[in-house]
């Protein structure tokens, strides 16, 4: 009597006609794949020696980078007004409600200030000092520079590997330069394009932290010279400041221009109710039915509210406006930017791990993958498969225009 002992990784099955057990294959047992990648090791080296050598070659030809960092606090006033204000104004119909006005900004806002447009620009065309040229020039004409032999040579690898269909398209766009424009000033004229161009790149070097139970908020920039991050960052907090006392002000301005509006109609009421006055009593100098007395008490009376509304809301414009001026938005600076010692990045340990890492599992695949080819074409219909697969791909375009060019090439030799 013999015993049937399985393999692992194998099971029996049954033949209906002839009931005798047939061994099925299941997959690759773990004692295969590692047999495999003994036997393949060499693979699995050489792929992880190539990623080591890319990591290697973007970790110590990468420029450092440098990050400069400033902490701040958002300071908006509630925007009350003083409570010790006639109401006279909120009930005479007017609509004038001046408790509670809100400002307009929040501290919630100011990070979207630093990401807009207008600041973004403003910064870019600020003139910083440039250590590495020993010039002064705004960031625009900086980053418009060439790059170096190493950054152009980076540059150059990632458009034909990973930005090859960037580099595509590229070519059949118009890229033709557009002539300079020099304004009434003096002052070159920058293109929409060029504009976008550094408004996305100073957005990608921005970092904007904020704390929620603190509220202090953290902006950092980063660039290859720790002295114009520093002085980048400064120009940050200048333009956020000058920006926001700018969006203060016209919201000021609109508040204020309402109540002088309202203000100018009731001083233009009070002089036609004087007028008014003036005119009966030139004409009725010396009353004597009561009807007309009755019509001129009415006037008077006409005359001594609108001069008291007058009188409130000039005490209310008054207060107004130095409530506004008092209530402007204050920015107070905790940590003041200062160029850094040590870069920040490339982590060229963390680089270089990584791409072990990356390379060792890499080449495991490719051993798996091996070893799943191999075992598969142990079967004569796999093998047949990819005969007819060979043979597809051989009748291709590419395969015959590769014939072609070697005949052509044999022809000439």
């Amino acid at each position: 009597m013999s015993t049937n002992v399985n393999e692992p990784g194998r099971r029996t099955e049954e033949d209906n006609n002839l009931g005798i057990p047939r061994e099925i294959d299941t997959g690759i047992s773990f004692l295969k794949i590692a047999l495999g990648l003994a036997q393949h090791r060499r693979i699995v080296v050489g792929i992880t020696g190539v990623f080591v050598a890319l990591g290697l070659l973007n970790a110590f030809l990468s420029p450092s980078l440098y990050t400069a960092t400033a902490r701040m606090v958002r300071e908006v006033a509630s925007g009350n007004i003083p409570r010790g204000l006639s109401g006279r104004a909120n009930l005479s119909g007017l609509g004038i409600n001046l408790r509670d006005q809100p400002v307009g900004i929040t501290p919630e806002t100011y990070p979207d200030i630093l990401r807009s447009r207008e600041v973004l620009l403003a910064v870019a065309k600020s003139p910083f000092y440039i250590k590495e040229l020993d010039t002064t020039m705004n960031l625009i004409e900086y980053y418009s520079l060439p790059p170096g032999s190493v950054e152009g040579l980076l540059q150059g690898l990632m458009k034909v590997t990973i930005g090859l269909p960037t580099t595509i398209v590229g070519l059949f766009k118009n890229n033709s330069p557009e002539k300079d424009v020099v304004s009434g000033s003096g002052e070159r004229a920058y293109s929409a394009a060029e504009e976008e161009m550094i408004a996305h790149l100073l957005a990608d070097q921005l970092s904007i932290y904020v704390d929620d139970i603190s509220g202090v908020m953290s902006l950092s920039i980063t660039t290859k010279d720790p002295q114009l991050s520093a002085l980048v960052t400064s120009s940050f907090i200048d333009h956020l400041t000058k920006r926001v006392q700018d969006i203060y002000t016209d919201s000021s301005e609109d508040k204020m221009s309402y109540f002088r509006n309202r203000f100018d109609e009731a001083a233009a009421e009070l002089e036609q109710a004087e007028k008014i006055l003036a005119r009966f009593i030139d004409r009725n100098w010396n009353p004597q039915t009561a009807q007309i007395q009755i019509e001129l008490e009415g006037l008077r009376r006409q005359v001594t509210f609108k001069t008291e509304l007058y009188s409130d809301l000039q005490t209310q414009l008054t207060r107004i406006d130095l409530e506004l001026k008092r209530n402007q938005p204050v920015i107070t600076i905790l940590q003041a930017p200062f160029p850094p010692m040590r870069p920040s990045a490339p982590k060229r340990k963390r680089i270089v791990i990584l791409s072990l890492l990356l390379g060792s599992l890499a080449g495991i695949v490719a051993v798996v993958i091996r070893i799943a080819f191999e075992k598969q074409m142990g079967n004569d219909e796999s093998r047949a498969e990819w005969l007819e697969i060979k043979k597809i791909v051989s009748q291709g375009p590419p395969m015959r225009w590769m014939r072609r060019f070697r005949i052509i090439k044999s022809d000439a030799k």
